[in-house]
């Protein structure tokens, strides 16, 4: 065993003598209570077959015919009962949600259109069809020499033969990097100036040190300390803490061999995930490592540096970075700021892989939040400047059939969140132990080139910027910029990167289970119906999802599938009643328990938001005809216009392509669906046509020359379609948006609240919640999950991007108040009716 660490290049100390003693301690009584396990469940399997000797099995007995009943016979009788039973419990419980020769489609590549080459090298396109590996068999994972060890202790084997690499510590390099020492000392001259303090070179020398000290601390603060020993040993505890805690960890094997071909590059590579629970942070390292690729540092927030915990994360490679990077006083923290960057320059030159969520926190709703660019303009700056030849982003969708960090119930009530400490750590590991969490998804996309990337953008998009109804959102406050002067079209170009990576992540992400059957409970059967009823409408949802070339997390029949996520989501969120007529499902829509179904059910939402669009648009139309003719002019404009409304909850198309043309594309496959119908016009010959404007000519000239422009109006608005309101999926489509629609007309009808005084953010907050749950109660409102702080605060942006209203930072307290052309509340109704005829 003291090869092992001799092999590591440095010796453990005794906390990790420590640690490795218990583990060590820890596996034996592993293994022998397996042993006693197995020994166990043998000596029942022949008690079994001896008690059941002669008893025929259930397909013989299917082919018995019946016989008068003996003493003898009803003995046999009640020995099948009892072994169906046990047979039917089996079949409920040791259900295979994803048999090993179940092939699934390679997901994840790269655009054609921004990405050419990328999209052609890396991939074995022999190798995209193939089942996904579970990677807590690791045994299966690789060969490995068939030795005692390797037999005994499959898992202490593969961590102890993991390929080594180097991780070199930059620590003292960043220090005396010229450009930090040059912001030191500009760092200390703004801090005389701010003091009144006279020029003396003895003050200046003082605070210089102080400010150095400063530096000594923030970059020990934030410095990552990758150790090769806590890799391995931690690589063996969460392969059992993960088994305990989900029946499978699964990727897809081609998708693995991409990433081996993408590092032997030697290009860095930039994984970029969406982000949804805090074992976010160690699970792609897990993958990485158990499958000999070089492992990335990774930014967490300061938030987790908490004992134990944040020296466990530390050696597994994180670097902790603060979510404000800004004082109180409002001046830019600039020795931070140039801390962080030169850090993150100097690893990358030494040759470090990264990892950083790309939305910064974790999802709240479920759906993936808005992008922030801070992070990933720092390599856009490497490759910009020299310090690197190029690099492979690599973005990441990590999906579980349940959460392991619990909900977000309590904060999208309203209630603040609760910082994580050491007693809430331990309380929040010792929960998920005694729990299950089903199965967990982990999808890696094909890595393209940044070079390549950027090169496109710059040539292509950048200069056709205006021409394109593209919907960007404002840049991230907690970015990197203001580190250096940073023009427009950079923060474009990094924004533009940062939405297509989400918006790739959103196209390659596993539908699980869970997501699956809530989305239908809550969009379709929001009532409850019969378990069958369900089955039918998820064999027409996996349908749709393998015809748009989604890939869901599960296989098998429906019917187990709709039972195996019910019992994973618990009975708070799902009821399933048997009556006289069979199985009867039925989803818990009290608050606060439907907050959490919707967070399982949002994550179809990314798959099908245009969709949900043109069906609310369509449903927006229909009341305003009475015809059931809508143009595809009208529902054009109208779907652009939500589009505008909703760009802060949804990136509803890639970068590369005009809004315009995707709403085009699912218009069509409406027409296909036959949701729309195109109408025939009625074939005239020329003299009838004449006949026809000579008649109206004579009857009345006024009216026939408006004839005549609302005729040419109409042409100009393109085809006209017949709407089928009989149809499944424009009912789906039509509701799917409702809740989000009446949180923006209640918070819109709010902004009143403004008029002559300035209202704190989280005071205006409560106020609207406080308002949904009236409306609620009173039957105006009748979604439950509107109650949603985030989708408030999405609205607020969207009104401050309109001019609606303003806010400013005083205290570190957000303050909002009406813009100067709102002052008046008369003047908020066109806003007001600008969404609310969505609803």
């Amino acid at each position: 065993m003291m090869s092992f660490y001799l092999a590591s290049g440095s010796m453990p100390g005794l906390f990790e003598w420590c640690i490795f003693g218990g583990l060590v301690y820890w596996l034996f009584n592993e293994r022998l209570r397996a042993m006693v396990d197995v020994l166990s469940t043998r000596m029942q399997e022949v008690y079994t077959r001896w008690e059941t000797r002669g008893v025929p099995t259930p397909h013989s007995l299917r082919t018995v015919s019946l016989k008068p009943s003996t003493p003898r016979t009803r003995s046999k009788e009640l020995l099948r009962t009892a072994s169906d039973r046990q047979l039917f419990k089996i079949k409920e419980t040791e259900w295979s949600q994803l048999p090993d020769r179940q092939p699934r489609p390679f997901m994840g590549m790269s655009c054609a259109s921004c990405t050419p080459s990328s999209r052609s090298a890396h991939v074995d396109k022999n190798y995209r069809n193939v089942s996904v590996v579970d990677v807590l068999q690791v045994e299966k994972l690789g060969t490995h020499p068939q030795t005692l060890l390797a037999k005994i202790f499959p898992q202490l084997y593969h961590a102890l033969s993991f390929k080594k690499f180097h991780f070199p510590y930059i620590y003292e390099t960043v220090l005396n990097d010229p450009k930090i020492q040059d912001v030191i000392n500009m760092s200390t001259r703004q801090a005389l100036e701010d003091s009144n303090a006279d020029d003396d070179p003895a003050l200046f020398a003082a605070m210089l040190k102080r400010q150095h000290e400063r530096a000594v601390k923030i970059l020990t603060a934030l410095r990552s300390t990758f150790s090769d020993v806590i890799l391995r040993l931690a690589s063996y505890v969460m392969n059992k803490v993960m088994g305990r805690l989900f029946s499978r960890v699964v990727v897809h094997p081609a998708q693995i061999a991409t990433l081996r071909k993408a590092s032997d590059s030697q290009l860095p590579l930039i994984f970029l995930p969406l982000h949804r629970s805090h074992l976010d942070y160690i699970v792609i390292t897990f993958i990485l490592a158990n499958n000999n690729i070089q492992s990335p540092l990774v930014a967490a927030g300061e938030n987790l540096r908490i004992p134990v915990f944040g020296w466990l994360l530390r050696g597994l490679g994180a670097f902790f970075i603060k979510r404000r990077m800004d004082p109180t006083k409002g001046k830019k923290d600039t020795l931070y700021r140039a801390l962080l960057h030169t850090y993150m320059m100097q690893s990358l030159g030494a040759g470090h892989n990264f990892e950083f969520f790309i939305e910064g926190g974790r999802t709240r709703t479920g759906k993936p939040c808005m992008p922030k660019g801070g992070l990933l303009s720092v390599f856009v700056d490497a490759y910009m400047d020299g310090t690197i030849e190029d690099a492979l982003l690599v973005p990441v969708s990590i999906n579980y059939e349940r959460i392991v960090d619990g909900n977000f119930v309590r904060e999208q009530t309203g209630q603040p969140k609760e910082m994580e400490t050491f007693r809430s750590a331990v309380s929040s590991i010792w929960s998920a132990l005694t729990s299950h969490y089903g199965i967990m998804r982990v999808d890696f996309n094909q890595p393209f080139s940044l070079r390549e990337l950027v090169s496109t953008f710059q040539s292509k998009i950048a200069p056709k910027t205006n021409k394109k109804k593209i919907l960007h959102s404002v840049p991230s406050t907690a970015s990197l910029y203001g580190t250096d002067v940073v023009v427009e079209e950079h923060r474009q170009l990094v924004d533009s990167i940062a939405r297509h990576v989400v918006y790739d992540c959103c196209r390659s992400t596993a539908v699980m289970s869970t997501n699956a059957v809530s989305f239908l409970l809550l969009n379709v059967f929001r009532e409850g119906a019969p378990i069958e009823s369900i089955a039918e409408a998820l064999d027409r949802l996996r349908e749709q999802l393998s015809y748009t070339d989604r890939d869901c997390g599960f296989v098998g029949d429906s019917v187990d599938v709709i039972n195996h996520a019910i019992d994973v989501l618990g009975p708070g969120l799902v009821r399933r009643e048997r009556t006289g007529s069979g199985v009867v499902v039925t989803p818990v829509t009290i608050l606060p328990n439907v907050i959490e179904l919707q967070y399982y059910s949002n994550g179809l939402m990314p798959h099908f938001v245009l969709e949900a669009v043109i069906g609310t648009c369509i449903k927006c139309l229909l009341k305003e005809s009475s015809t059931g003719v809508v143009y595809q002019g009208q529902l054009m404009s109208k779907c652009v216009e939500l589009c505008e409304v909703m760009q802060y909850e949804f990136i509803f198309t890639k970068t590369c392509q005009t809004l315009e043309t995707a709403i085009s594309e699912v218009i069509e496959s409406f027409l296909t669906a036959e949701i729309l119908l195109p109408q025939q016009k009625a074939m005239l010959t020329e003299e009838q046509e004449w006949s026809q404007r000579f008649a109206r000519h004579i009857e009345n000239n006024d009216e026939y020359e408006e004839d005549l422009v609302i005729s040419n109006r109409l042409e100009d608005l393109g085809p006209e379609y017949k709407v089928n309101t009989d149809n499944d999926l424009q009912r789906l489509y039509s509701v799917m948006l409702q809740p989000f629609i009446d949180v923006y007309t209640t918070t819109v009808q709010n902004l009143h609240r403004l008029e002559n005084r300035q209202v704190p953010e989280r005071q205006l907050i409560e106020d609207v919640l406080g308002d949904i749950r009236t409306r609620l109660e009173t039957g105006n409102l009748t979604c439950n999950e509107s109650v949603s702080v985030d989708t408030i605060r999405n609205v607020l942006k969207l009104v401050e991007k309109w001019e609606v209203v303003e806010c400013h930072n005083q205290d570190r307290i957000k303050l909002y108040y009406l813009g100067q052309h709102y002052e008046d509340e008369g003047l908020l109704a066109p806003i007001v009716q600008r969404i609310q005829q969505f609803q």
